[in-house]
């Protein structure tokens, strides 16, 4: 596997004029990469005849959008009623992560006794796009659907709907650590790709107790990063690595 490719850490998001016949979806499309990207940073304001002018909608569409968006978690609404990207507090984070952990550790062992080939074949197919992808933020949604193809592994539809609940805030959260971690070393992709190997592994050991506990390894390692400030971030993310407490 090549080491230390670069990867691009900020995409620009030229809005471009709707002409699907879902315009509110395609709205919502947009808006949502923006956030996950960071091309709209935490904390700003989405003002709807600006979003509209630009993507050639009307303000209608541009606030049915926000709606849905609001109500994934990624925006939030002010005391005037203006549309803010979330920002997630150390708060937020832990109850992100202790939510996906309680998910993930009740449904890799789920997965391990219910594991069909059609399943290893999808996550296997993942960790091969995984390893050859180059953009952060499609890193990003493949590092999220990984865990999605464990979540469905399990054959549990409750599983999967709190899933689908917590999904937007966790790639939201994980974007954001992505990017961090890239802006110290070139690595993401690479740990990713082995963080995701060793479970599949784990996975196909067709021991559950195996399987939960190199999930909780995996899980656990994110806990490193909640203390991160931007002062602290290269020490903490160096420090981190060491340990192998990276963010996937």
């Amino acid at each position: 596997m090549q080491k230390n490719l670069s990867l691009k850490t900020k995409a620009d998001f030229p809005l471009r004029k709707i002409q699907k016949q879902l315009i509110s979806d395609d709205v919502e499309k947009q808006l949502r990469e923006a956030i996950l990207s960071g091309a709209l940073a935490p904390g700003e304001s989405l003002a709807e005849a600006h979003v509209g002018e630009q993507l050639g909608v009307s303000r209608a569409s541009v606030r049915q959008a926000k709606f849905h968006l609001a109500s994934e978690g990624l925006l939030e609404f002010d005391d005037r009623g203006t549309a803010i990207v979330r920002k997630l507090t150390l708060a937020d984070a832990h109850e992100i992560l202790e939510f996906r952990q309680a998910l993930e550790l009740a449904a890799v062992r789920l997965a391990c006794t219910r594991l069909t080939d059609d399943a290893v074949a999808a996550i296997e197919a993942n960790i091969r796009q995984t390893e050859q992808e180059r953009d952060l933020l499609t890193l990003t949604h493949l590092d999220i659907a990984f865990h999605e193809e464990i979540i469905r592994a399990a054959c549990n539809s409750r599983l999967m709907s709190a899933w689908h609940t917590l999904r937007p805030q966790l790639e939201l959260w994980l974007a954001g650590m992505h990017r961090r971690h890239s802006a110290i070393t070139a690595q993401t992709c690479e740990v990713t790709v082995d963080g995701h190997r060793a479970l599949l592994a784990a996975l196909q050991s067709g021991d559950p107790d195996h399987a939960e506990q190199a999930m909780r390894q995996h899980t656990s390692g994110m806990q490193a990063y909640f203390s991160l400030t931007s002062e602290s971030d290269s020490d903490v993310i160096a420090e981190g690595m060491e340990k192998g407490w990276l963010p996937c």
